[in-house]
């Protein structure tokens, strides 16, 4: 097991496509501002940091790319890290256009095994490829999966990434805090007055994300209203990022 932060760089165990960016899940009305969006929500798990544009990057062939969801009663229940459902992803070797095959499991869990996988039924899913290099765009590809009855909607593929961080900054603060046995000792010379003035390394790179959007209704088992939620990329070896 290893953690990931936003951008852990690559080992000889761990190329970047098995790195983790950040993780984001939200109602899907909080963004469109469509009343009866409000019966979904949004994940979203960002991978492969430092993505240029127009190149295309691919998921590991290897690993397992997972979201997982607690089921809670109410958002005052404690964290238990107790694990309900997962998704699972997993692509296939790129293609002649740059497009992964997608396979899409959903397992149900009870004290740490799954007691239940149901195969994601879709036409054809692909992850979008970037676009092309010179000129022109392309039709990013929404892949639906009947899962039992139930439709799932998954795009996989590059975006821009959302993550903002003056990391020079942060070196500069932190500079200025060593040997200081508190952090009101020294002032926390480095950061800029407001985000126009900072400088943002993220900016320009894009991520390989898989956004999946899912009823709240399948998640629940008896009404819950609240989920935590947490993904993990796997890999052989028992090798596994978590976020």
């Amino acid at each position: 097991m290893k953690a990931s932060d936003h951008d852990d760089g690559e080992t000889n165990i761990k190329s970047r496509n098995a790195s983790l960016t950040d993780l984001f899940v939200f109602r899907e009305d909080w963004y469109t501002g469509v009343a009866n969006d409000a019966n979904n929500l949004i994940f979203i798990m960002g991978t492969n940091p430092r993505s240029l544009p127009r190149q295309h990057y691919y998921f590991n062939t290897n690993a397992l790319y997972n979201f997982h969801v607690t089921r809670n009663a109410n958002n005052n229940d404690a964290v238990s890290g107790r694990e309900d459902l997962r998704f699972e992803f997993s692509f296939g070797a790129p293609d002649a256009n740059n497009q992964q095959a997608i396979r899409f499991n959903v397992h149900n869990i009870a004290n740490g095994v799954p007691t239940n996988t149901t195969l994601g039924v879709a036409t054809n899913p692909v992850t979008t490829a970037a676009r092309p290099l010179l000129a022109g765009t392309n039709t990013p590809v929404v892949n639906t999966f009947n899962v039992n009855g139930t439709n799932i909607d998954v795009f996989a593929g590059l975006r821009e990434d959302p993550f903002f961080f003056d990391v020079e900054a942060y070196f500069r603060l932190r500079a200025s805090l060593r040997g200081s046995n508190s952090p009101t000792d020294v002032d926390p010379i480095g950061f800029a007055p407001n985000t126009a003035q900072s400088v943002d390394f993220a900016q320009g790179y894009n991520i390989n994300a898989i956004v999946m959007r899912v009823p709240i209704a399948f998640l629940q088992a008896n009404g819950e209203t609240s989920f935590d939620a947490w993904e993990t990329i796997t890999m052989p070896g028992n090798i596994t990022v978590y976020q």
